[in-house]
């Protein structure tokens, strides 16, 4: 089954209706509810589920919306599950549990999690510009890359430590609820984790709820920007594989309609199975028009 997460409409609309109607309009039966759904919002949406005139198969952290967060702020990453700040994490934990209740209260099967943030001077304008320049693959733009994932490095420990006591709470829990949780791949050279990050967090949370999320359009920016490749990320984790963030890629612009795109669905499709959670997870800017393309597209490659 195909889902579509509420950032279609929630960016630009405060009515959960609104947003949920749209998502029906494209004659899909599953959504994926996501962080900038307020608490007012869900409550509104809460009939319909109910009623199961929509599914909803994920949530994505942090939903709903911490109330103390202005929705014009709103974010997977408001709180930071890898924080070494204890106050900051024990937050990022508080309303992670929260959204753990929902979906236990809605039958989700599993909750989409970003881990946070390394602090850096970032170096994301300079790699856009090299890959504007067209010299990401030269040795200019590899030794930059190079320098900068050093730099990272040598800050990633104290995150990956907060990370670990931080799931050691959520995945007990995610437990008890029978949730898993989908730990997404990200977008930046600075979020958290990166593919070795990953390989510690598995390995150390092996038998748990913990598993992988991959997001296609992050993954297909990742290798065009000389930072991460796409196929190793789904090799090393497709067996623990939970769910699928599915949109349109060109470059370094992401979250378009499936199809409109570089991302490789070939690929992907190999790791798939029957209850891997699909979710088209575009911004407002896709418009019905594409999005029934794009629907139309992922049909026609097997994906739904």
């Amino acid at each position: 089954m195909l889902g579509v997460s509420t950032s279609f409409r929630s960016e630009i609309s405060n009515s959960g209706m609104e947003v949920i109607d749209a998502v029906l309009d494209l004659g899909v039966e599953a959504v994926e509810l996501e962080y900038r759904i307020t608490l007012p919002m869900l409550k509104e949406i809460l009939p319909v589920l109910k009623k199961r005139r929509i599914r909803a198969v994920s949530l994505h952290n942090f939903c709903p919306l911490p109330e103390e967060v202005p929705k014009e702020k709103a974010s997977g990453d408001v709180f930071s599950l890898s924080s070494p700040d204890k106050d900051e994490r024990d937050l990022a934990v508080k309303y992670t549990l929260r959204t753990l209740e929902w979906a236990e209260e809605l039958e989700v099967k599993a909750v989409v999690l970003h881990m946070g943030k390394i602090p850096m001077d970032s170096p994301m304008e300079t790699i856009l510009k090299l890959y504007d320049q067209k010299k990401i693959h030269t040795a200019e733009g590899r030794e930059f890359i190079r320098e900068q994932k050093k730099i990272r490095a040598g800050k990633g420990q104290l995150h990956l430590d907060a990370a670990m006591r931080s799931l050691d709470r959520l995945v007990r829990e995610a437990d008890r609820r029978g949730v898993l949780l989908g730990l997404e791949n990200r977008y930046n050279i600075y979020d958290f984790p990166n593919l070795k990050e990953f390989k510690v967090l598995f390995q150390e949370f092996s038998g748990s709820p913990a598993r992988y999320w991959h997001d296609i359009g992050h993954a297909a920016t990742q290798q065009n920007l000389g930072l991460e490749n796409q196929k190793e990320l789904l090799e090393q984790f497709g067996d623990l594989l939970v769910g699928v963030h599915l949109h349109g890629c060109k470059g370094y612009k992401d979250h378009e309609a499936p199809g409109s795109g570089e991302e490789d669905y070939t690929l992907i499709k190999k790791f798939l199975k029957p209850d891997t959670i699909r979710v088209v997870e575009t911004h407002h800017r896709a418009t019905r028009e594409a999005m029934l393309r794009g629907l139309g597209f992922l049909k026609e490659q097997g994906i739904t």
